[in-house]
């Protein structure tokens, strides 16, 4: 029988995307997945170091464990690369009631903001944030890819996937297609309560609504779906004090390294690399541009 999850996985010591492309290609797996093991998803959120999603499934555990396999088996393709991708295991919660599941959609939806990615939820692009309600809000995505063989052009060989999924113009299935966006609307209800709530601030009455639930569930606090920073930087990411526009993200690093210092070596990914370049990029990078050390250490995977 399915039921409602939300499901994150994370990973501290490298990044699982290092550049556009490479979440085009896990939201493209998260789709024909999707599809294919009859799993709706609702919404979703690629960080660099963790992802999230909520879904409507039987066997989420398994959904997710095949997902990433997936994904790890391109990564490792294309970066030369071996082993499991990312922190071991998987967090997975069952949503229970009307509140504890818009709070915890909201909270993926917001994900980019509380990481001071972008100013607002909307600003970030790898989410789902503006995927729902879109026709109420005035937003068209005119489809760039939609015949079937434009579509497998862009897709691994074994998958299959229904008429109405449509790519944009880089090859990427777009949310609405695919993402079961009236599922995760019937929680707000309106256009109206969506705006409000992804962008109210966090507070005890995110945790009073759900005491309101009539069936029994632990409430869901923001650090419970966001263990990778405190409370404090997530609560000053989401007033927008936290985001800096010309701040170097995780993806600009790792393109920086992988476009000017990666081919310098005559090598064609970071993970060719000797510890010995690793160090000297890692000393340009830290010292001459002064960049995070956890940041660097991550982008480089030192």
């Amino acid at each position: 029988m399915k039921d409602l999850f939300h499901c994150c996985f994370t990973s501290h010591d490298e990044v699982l995307f290092r550049n556009p492309e490479d979440a085009g290609i896990f939201l493209n797996l998260l789709a024909l997945h999707g599809y294919r093991d009859n799993v709706d998803i609702l919404v979703d959120a690629e960080m660099s170091n963790h992802i999230h999603n909520s879904i409507y499934s039987e066997k989420p555990q398994e959904f997710m464990w095949k997902l990433r396999i997936s994904y790890s088996r391109l990564f490792n393709k294309k970066y030369s690369r071996r082993g499991p991708l990312g922190d071991p295991g998987c967090f997975i919660k069952r949503l229970v009631g009307r509140n504890h599941t818009s709070s915890t959609l909201s909270y993926v939806g917001r994900n980019g903001l509380h990481h001071g990615l972008a100013p607002t939820a909307f600003g970030y692009e790898f989410c789902s944030a503006n995927a729902l309600f879109a026709e109420e809000r005035g937003i068209v995505v005119t489809p760039a890819l939609s015949s079937r063989a434009d579509i497998m052009s862009a897709i691994p060989r074994r998958y299959d996937f229904p008429d109405n999924y449509v790519m944009d113009e880089n090859g990427v299935f777009l949310r609405t297609s695919f993402l079961a966006t009236r599922m995760a609307e019937s929680y707000y209800g309106t256009a109206r309560n969506y705006l409000f709530q992804m962008n109210r601030p966090t507070g005890e009455e995110w945790q009073n609504e759900q005491m309101r639930d009539k069936e029994s569930s632990p409430i869901i606090r923001l650090t419970d779906l966001e263990p990778l920073d405190s409370l404090e930087i997530l609560l000053k990411n989401e007033t927008g004090k936290g985001y800096r526009a010309n701040r170097l993200t995780d993806m600009d690093v790792c393109m920086l390294i992988d476009k000017e210092f990666v081919p310098s070596f005559g090598v064609s990914s970071v993970y060719l690399l000797t510890e010995s370049q690793k160090g000297r990029i890692y000393k340009d990078l830290s010292m001459g541009m002064h960049l995070p050390d956890s940041q660097v250490r991550r982008c480089l995977v030192l």
